[in-house]
């Protein structure tokens, strides 16, 4: 099967990947909302983290990764904390609203990168990214519709997670230009869990047989889903394999329809292409400038030898 799938071109490989990624995901989502019912999302993220530790303790204990040894602890800390953060809201906004909801908003995270990259990493946003980030955050609006009175928690907390994600995103920018992705996973799990485990004491349920089975799903789908993710990126272009994540959105509507006869209302399917059409132009000026300066390197380095 892997054979078969590296025979294939590099973009097909990373658009398969990620499908099948954002079909895990889901998948995740589903079991986060039916654990909800029993624990409090703060202790499921808190399983998360610990069943994570569990997962990577094989490879601490054969050196293939090794904690102790990062000179960025601190950073590592930080990123740490964003990241915590927004996988608690967004394990609290999948068990506040309909998944294809839920779903639709956290695509706003390309949005919040846009401002992330301008007012935190001093990134230079020209007017074109700008006015796609703007027209975005208008089909964020139509989604949640404030003026209608029908603003929810879980829509800001869904925004919440999105802006959370998007400043996480870039504090592992940052590490990964000295440290391992499997170092920056390590750290992660062993700093959320410690981050976690007096929140979750303080709301401790036990679940059932069930709420336990749920739980190591939980854990295993999101790490297996965090994976597949990763290998799209490395396998095809981001240009050209991105727009295939926004068939969660989809796959969100389809499975929330299917366990809780969920039908999102017509201004989340408007919402949503407005949101997505951004993102995707985003991306795109993103890879063409990307594009650009590497020519222009490669003239300087011409230029010199």
């Amino acid at each position: 099967m892997h054979d078969w799938l590296r025979r294939l071109p590099p973009n097909v490989q990373g658009a398969l990947w990620l499908v099948s990624g954002g079909f895990i995901f889901t998948s995740t989502s589903v079991m986060i909302r039916l654990l909800s019912t029993q624990i409090e999302s703060v202790q499921t993220a808190f399983f998360r983290a610990f069943l994570s530790v569990v997962l990577l303790l094989p490879m601490i204990a054969a050196g293939r990764v090794k904690p102790w040894t990062s000179k960025r602890i601190a950073g590592h800390f930080w990123r740490t904390a964003m990241g915590t953060a927004s996988m608690v809201l967004g394990f609290y906004a999948v068990s506040m609203l309909p998944l294809a909801d839920a779903t639709a908003i956290a695509f706003s995270q390309p949005l919040f990168s846009v401002v992330v990259a301008a007012l935190i990493a001093g990134e230079k946003v020209r007017w074109r990214r700008w006015s796609a980030t703007v027209v975005g955050f208008l089909g964020v609006l139509v989604m949640v519709r404030p003026d209608a009175g029908s603003l929810q928690l879980g829509a800001l907390v869904a925004l919440a997670n999105a802006a959370s994600v998007a400043v996480s995103i870039y504090l592992v920018k940052r590490l990964s230009n000295s440290e391992a992705p499997l170092m920056i996973l390590t750290q992660f799990a062993i700093f959320s869990t410690l981050l976690l485990a007096v929140p979750a004491i303080l709301v401790w349920r036990w679940p059932d047989l069930w709420g336990w089975l749920l739980a190591v799903g939980v854990a295993l789908s999101a790490t297996v889903g965090q994976y597949f993710w990763v290998q799209a990126f490395k396998s095809g272009e981001m240009s050209a394999v991105a727009p295939f994540e926004y068939l969660r959105l989809p796959f969100a509507v389809f499975v929330g329809w299917l366990i809780w006869s969920e039908m999102p209302e017509v201004w989340t399917y408007v919402g949503a292409a407005i949101v997505i059409a951004s993102a995707l132009y985003i991306a795109h000026r993103e890879a063409q400038l990307a594009r650009q300066q590497g020519l222009v390197r490669t003239k300087r380095s011409a230029g010199s030898a």
